[in-house]
Formats: structure tokens, sequence, C-alpha cells
């Protein structure tokens, strides 16, 4: 058998959590040969394969200075993880970034003639409705949330890269949709709505939710930039937990608030900075969205390391010591 072609790799985002992790994996990587970070700032954990090309994704000229780039050092995959941790209070400067710089994103993958671009997204595109099957498969709709700009930012994106592999069919296309990520290192929405002792929930509300570890997330991204697995995969922890359990496990306070007051309340406290939360996001807290892995371990043959309550645990772990008998559980 022929050994693998090596790798060259650009990624958008090199200062988050899945860039930054992905080019210190790609460093130790002796398959892969060059890397190119795209970011305003340069990578934190680059060595002797990554250079750094300054790029501002709400500039509307940063598709063709991308592009110049990626043909000039001659990629063969892009990764893009340039999106925000949390929800801002800039709405509209996240949408430049997210959604405007994501049409960008892929206007240079096409232009650059690129093999194949692979996406980090989100369950949270097919939103939290009441009529949610109990499994949303990756072909159900992406409704996302409308009153959500944060979510409706990601459908858009997701919206971009089908539309690049719908006019470029030979270039290879794949979104990776995590459920929440959590674990010991990673800091984003859901970790930091996780953290205080106190922690609110909707009056009469207890919605199933899973959770996927920052490292089994981190292993998925390096198998979809490896290998080739079209199409899209929901990234999950196997199991389910109530959302008063996951309260319960982290020894957190729970605080019910009634949905008609929760909305405008978790606005207000947003807008001040008070709250992580905005009154638009608590749909997620009233209904399930719970993604099927199914897809995940037949096609891409991905099956996580940790439950949804281990990788849990662990994030609780590095808050506060836990007993022995707490620590987080692996998956068969």
């Amino acid at each position: 058998m022929p050994a693998p072609p090596p790798l060259r790799v650009a990624l958008t985002g090199c200062r988050t959590y899945f860039g930054d992790r992905l080019i210190r994996a790609l460093e130790d990587d002796p398959r892969c040969e060059h890397v190119v970070a795209f970011d305003i700032r340069p990578p934190l954990s680059a060595r002797t394969k990554t250079r750094f090309s300054r790029l501002d994704l709400t500039d509307p000229a940063s598709d063709e200075q991308m592009a110049a780039v990626l043909a000039a050092e001659g990629i063969d995959t892009l990764v893009h993880t340039a999106f925000l941790a949390y929800p801002s209070h800039a709405r509209s400067w996240a949408h430049e970034l997210e959604a405007i710089g994501s049409l960008y994103v892929m206007n240079a993958a096409a232009s650059a003639r690129v093999r194949k671009v692979v996406l980090t997204s989100s369950t949270a595109v097919y939103g939290a409705h009441p009529s949610n099957p109990a499994f949303l498969s990756e072909d159900h709709p992406l409704k996302g949330v409308k009153a959500s700009r944060w979510v409706m930012d990601r459908v858009a994106v997701e919206k971009e890269l089908a539309r690049l592999q719908r006019d470029c069919p030979q270039i290879l296309t794949t979104s990776l949709r995590f459920c929440m990520t959590v674990g010991p290192t990673i800091r984003n929405f859901y970790t930091k709505l996780l953290t205080p002792q106190v922690v609110p929930t909707v009056m009469g509300y207890d919605p199933l939710m899973q959770f996927v570890h920052e490292d089994d997330a981190m292993a998925a991204l390096l198998r979809a930039v490896r290998e080739d697995h079209p199409g899209a995969y929901n990234i999950v922890g196997a199991g389910t937990l109530y959302y008063s359990d996951v309260l319960r496990l982290g020894g957190k306070i729970a605080v019910p608030v009634p949905h008609l007051f929760g909305y405008p309340a978790a606005d207000a406290l947003f807008n001040v900075q008070l709250s992580v939360v905005p009154g638009s996001f608590l749909n997620f807290f009233r209904f399930s969205w719970v993604a099927d892995g199914a897809k995940m371990q037949k096609k891409m043959g991905f099956s996580p390391q940790f439950t949804s309550r281990g990788a849990l645990l662990s994030f609780y772990d590095s808050l506060l010591p836990r007993p022995t008998s707490a620590r987080p559980e692996h998956a068969p």
C-alpha cells in the first residue's frame, strides 16, 4: 500500500482553541510538511513548520489575499476555525467576521483550488425546538434560532460551505458539528455558563443535553484533516444527561426562572455584561437538541473515548477537586 501523500495545511483562527491545538499537532506530525496560519495575531504554538499570514476576515479584500497565499504555498487542506467562543455584544462585527468572513474563505478556497476544506461547526445549527426529534441526524434542516444572531451566523457559515461544494464539486468539504465541547482547558460559552456556583434554569423545563470532551473533538478534527471524510458529521459523546443532572454533577445551585420573564431578563443582563446567556439562547435550555452520532461511528469510523457524562466530569474536575469515584468515565 502506497504511503499517504504529505500534508500542506492552512487554517483560519490560529488563536482559537481548535486552531492552536491543530498547529501543535501538525508540528509534531511527520506527514505534515507545512502549515499556514491565518489570523490577525501570530500563533502561540508555531515552530519550524508554521508560517503566519496576517489576515482580517472583516476586510473585503481578504478573499483575494488568502487565495494568493493558498496558491503560492501549495496548500492541500484548508481548515476554517475562525469562530467566536462566546456570543458577542458587537453583533454587527461578529456577523462580518463569521458569516461574511466565511464567504471570503470559501471564495478563496475556490479560487486557489484547494483539494479539501474542513469546517468546525456546532450542533446548535439545528436549533432547539419543541418539534425536534429525539435524535437529530445530519440530514435535519439547519433551523437555528432566528432570534440568535450568534447561532444564525453559524447556519450561514454552513450554507457557505454547501455553496462551495455545489459550485466546486471537485473540492472535498467536511463539516464537523460538535455538541457542547468541554474539558479541563477549553473555555467557551458552555464552560463559562457552568463555572459559577449559581446557574439559571428555565422553570418547568429539563432538556436532554450531550457533551464531547475537548480531546475527542480534537481527535475528530485531526482525523478529518488527515483522512478524507466528505459530508457533515455530528461529533458527540455517548449518552445524554438531563440539564438537572448536569447541574447536580457539578454541585450547582439551580435558579429557576419563568420563561416569559427569562427572555427579557436574560437580554437585559447580557446587554450590561452581567450574564453570558442572551435571551435568544434560552431555547437551548428549554428544548432538547440532541444529535445522532451514528454517522460519525459508521462512516467516519470515530468513537469518542469519553461519554457525555465523562466529558462533563472532566470539566468539573478542572474546577474543583473531586473524589476518585467521580473521575471521568470513558466510553467502552
